[in-house]
């Protein structure tokens, strides 16, 4: 029962077959080389994961990505995307798995739907469904639900094309497994976020942004994190990120600074972040590659 504690938090919800340090932050590039920064980047292909109703914000009609997170003993692979309907729907999906041994095959399945209200509110929701996959034991599975909300506020008077975005998400609500992990439960979290936006020319583009949350049932993973970071976008061509994560907990989530870059190409994305950390954690050495396709 120990292991359940040590489940992914927040983006996946693995159990593994030693008590290891896991990973709590996004498999998204873009928010892993930001410091783990979620609620409020508009990386919609993963909004899924970070936040649904980022999608209904965002100015392409669909977008399909796919991430790699590798670690030093395990390996996570992502596939998610999004289409809009009429302007204001958006309808989302993702698959996510998890590796560490051999027979150990998790996976976390993801299906969401947003809706923008008016030109700056969105609300969305995402169903979850987390199979546990163990050959020494029984299979698990569990269902639960993530609530998210989005706000974007122009700033007509700073800057060029200036916005500020404020971001919430509570997680994991009803995650409860069936036996023989029976009564063993998800970790609930509430995330929220801030970011702005502005040009300086019409050719560089500054973001920062921050989030604050935690985890606070089970008891026994109650945590505080923090997250800060910045992206420099030069002419919607090329990316360079940086950030910072502070973990309450090291054990759940960790701290660690991290850096990384993208790069635009018509319709193409390639996205990578690289994690700094101590020796003893999960996110030592720790990249994310994120591939992907605008509509």
């Amino acid at each position: 029962m120990k292991r359940l504690g040590l489940l992914l938090l927040a983006c996946t919800a693995f159990l593994t077959a030693q008590p290891q340090e896991l990973p709590t932050m996004s498999l998204d590039a873009k928010s892993m080389a930001m410091g783990g920064v979620a609620t409020t980047t508009l990386a919609a292909s993963h909004a899924v994961f970070n936040n649904a109703a980022s999608a209904p914000m965002s100015p392409m009609q669909a977008q399909l990505s796919a991430s790699y997170l590798m670690l030093e003993e395990y390996n996570c692979y992502t596939v998610s995307g999004f289409c809009n309907i009429a302007s204001r729907n958006s309808l989302l999906a993702g698959w996510r798995q998890f590796r560490h041994a051999p027979g150990d095959n998790d996976m976390m399945i993801d299906l969401g739907y947003a809706r923008r209200f008016g030109e700056r509110w969105s609300l969305g929701i995402v169903a979850r469904y987390t199979h546990l996959r163990r050959p020494d034991v029984s299979n698990n599975d569990a269902l639960a639900a993530d609530l998210s909300a989005l706000y974007l506020l122009p700033l007509e008077e700073v800057g060029y094309y200036s916005n500020l975005r404020f971001g919430a998400k509570l997680s994991n609500l009803g995650g409860w497994f069936n036996a023989p992990l029976q009564g063993k439960m998800l970790p609930v979290g509430l995330t929220v976020g801030a970011a702005f936006d502005t040009f300086i020319t019409d050719a560089h583009e500054i973001t920062v942004a921050a989030d604050l949350g935690g985890y606070f049932n089970p008891a026994h993973i109650r945590s505080f994190q923090g997250s800060v970071g910045a992206e420099y976008n030069l002419m919607q061509l090329v990316q360079f990120r940086c950030g910072y994560h502070y973990g309450g907990d090291t054990a759940y989530s960790p701290n660690y600074g991290s850096f990384g870059a993208g790069i635009r190409f018509l319709h193409l994305r390639l996205d990578f972040a690289y994690l700094v950390a101590e020796k003893h954690s999960w996110a030592h050495n720790a990249c994310s590659i994120s591939f992907g396709f605008d509509f």
